[in-house]
């Protein structure tokens, strides 16, 4: 059983990008995930799109800010593309959700702010976890 530390900073994929979600969602929504079985134990297998792996040196995403901690000055936090996907609020299960780790810190937000970062995207190859990428060196967009 993966750690739920692990499950929460999952970024859920396999869904088919619609064309209603924004450029960057969809791109990250096209990352599918599988569960093998590998040397008697269960691995993660991913597959990252060509398109994600040729804009992750410069990916830009639009989303809600959600806090991992309180602080005044915050350097890494959660973007979700909804409101609702929430990690923490126990109210719309695990949607997509995108682990931010900024450049410099930013003051403190409220919890649901819509933000724009632009950064690079880390692609996490392990077959320990589900989580796919971590976005580093980001900034603020707006």
């Amino acid at each position: 059983m993966l750690p739920a530390l692990a499950i929460i900073l999952t970024l859920s994929t396999g869904s088919k990008p619609s064309a209603a979600e924004p450029a960057g969602w969809g791109l990250l929504g096209a990352i599918e995930i599988r569960e093998v079985e590998k040397d008697g134990r269960w691995a993660v297998e991913k597959t990252y799109p060509d398109a994600l792996r040729a804009a992750a040196n410069d990916f830009s995403v639009t989303g809600y800010y959600v806090p991992v901690e309180a602080q005044a000055y915050v350097r890494s936090f959660l973007l979700v593309p909804d409101p609702a996907d929430c990690p923490f609020c126990g109210t719309n299960g695990y949607g997509p959700t995108l682990e931010v780790h900024m450049r410099k810190p930013l003051p403190d937000m409220p919890e649901g702010t819509e933000i724009t970062v632009r950064g690079t995207l880390r692609l996490l190859d392990s077959d320990e976890t589900y989580q796919s990428v971590i976005m580093t060196e980001a900034v603020l967009q707006n």
